[in-house]
């Protein structure tokens, strides 16, 4: 008795029926993605060199996943990735290229 109450009555009968899901959830994952891509190119702008912006989101995620404070202001739902970029974007994150010591040949 109880399992007929769980089971809809289309699904219970003998013609197969498609089941609709709604599709709301999608709608926010999309804008999400497209958020991501908003503030990817706006800190492109910033660091033009995508290896070099790469490296330092990446190094900023990590930082930010082990308990240091966001620089900029950052909603809950906010991922570390999109807090990274936005602190570039600010202006709150930069970089440092340090000079490349010359190879050492080893002969000694």
């Amino acid at each position: 008795m109880l399992a007929s109450n769980l089971i809809p009555t289309a699904v219970s009968g003998s013609s197969p029926t498609v089941l609709q899901f709604p599709t709301g959830a999608s709608h926010a994952v999309r804008s999400l993605r497209n958020m991501t891509t908003q503030l990817l190119q706006e800190a492109a702008q910033v660091i033009p060199n995508q290896q070099l912006l790469i490296n330092v989101v990446s190094r900023r995620v990590r930082q930010l996943g082990l308990g240091h404070r966001p620089l900029v202001e950052a909603t809950p739902r906010s991922s570390l990735t999109d807090i990274a970029l936005r602190e570039i974007i600010a202006g709150k994150l930069t970089y440092e290229l340090t000079p490349e010591k010359p190879a050492d040949d080893g002969a000694a």
